[in-house]
């Protein structure tokens, strides 16, 4: 389980975050506050895997709190929130030891698979970010996808319904549903035949 700590000092938009989780079983909203020096006092206490924490915060802002986190606790992993969509902050956000940066525009449809990248070890950072330095050039299948990723969307490319993936691969069909819902998000595709045509192009599959 995925225990996730929110901080924003907007209730009803903290409440509206905390509602995302509702559906997903392998995530849950341990603790919640609205200031930057509370999160500090809490996150020693509570030890959250994943801190969704916003910028604006009425006491210290969330980059200086993070930096306090971290000196605490530096396996957490912190999600920034902004309203900005700002390089410069990114950078300091990056350089302060922070794991991915969100706008709050996208967060309610970026935030689970953000929370899950965070947990795999990844960075996440909007993709809306054009004048972010490219990363380093790596194929980019293995820079998107997992080999279990790969080996699932070989799957489904040769025509296998979820249910024959989970059996192949000796998973549940929940599981195979939640990989391919991701697959799709980070690919940027909205069907099977997009799907394919990557495949291809990445020499997941052959022509």
């Amino acid at each position: 389980m995925i225990r996730v700590m929110l901080v924003d000092d907007h209730r009803i938009f903290r409440q509206g975050i905390a509602t995302l989780f509702t559906p997903v079983d392998d995530m849950e909203v341990v603790a919640e506050c609205g200031e930057g020096r509370a999160a500090v006092q809490l996150a020693a206490k509570i030890h959250a895997d994943i801190i969704v924490m916003d910028i604006s915060l009425p006491d210290i802002d969330g980059i200086e709190a993070s930096k306090k986190i971290l000196a605490q606790n530096p396996d957490t992993r912190i999600l920034l929130l902004s309203m900005h969509k700002d390089p410069i902050l990114v950078e300091k956000a990056l350089e302060a030891g922070i794991n991915g940066y969100v706008v709050k525009d996208d967060a309610f449809d970026n935030l689970i698979y953000a929370i899950r990248a965070l947990q795999r070890d990844e960075k996440f950072i909007n993709l809306s970010f054009d004048s972010m330095p490219s990363p380093p050039k790596t194929p980019p299948s293995q820079q998107l996808l997992t080999q279990r990723e790969e080996e699932i969307v070989e799957q489904i490319c040769e025509g296998h319904s979820s249910k024959a993936i989970a059996n192949n691969l000796f998973i549940s069909i929940k599981t195979v549903e939640t990989h391919r819902a991701n697959i799709m998000e980070k690919l940027g595709v909205k069907n099977v035949a997009q799907l394919v045509k990557y495949a291809i192009k990445k020499g997941i599959i052959e022509a």
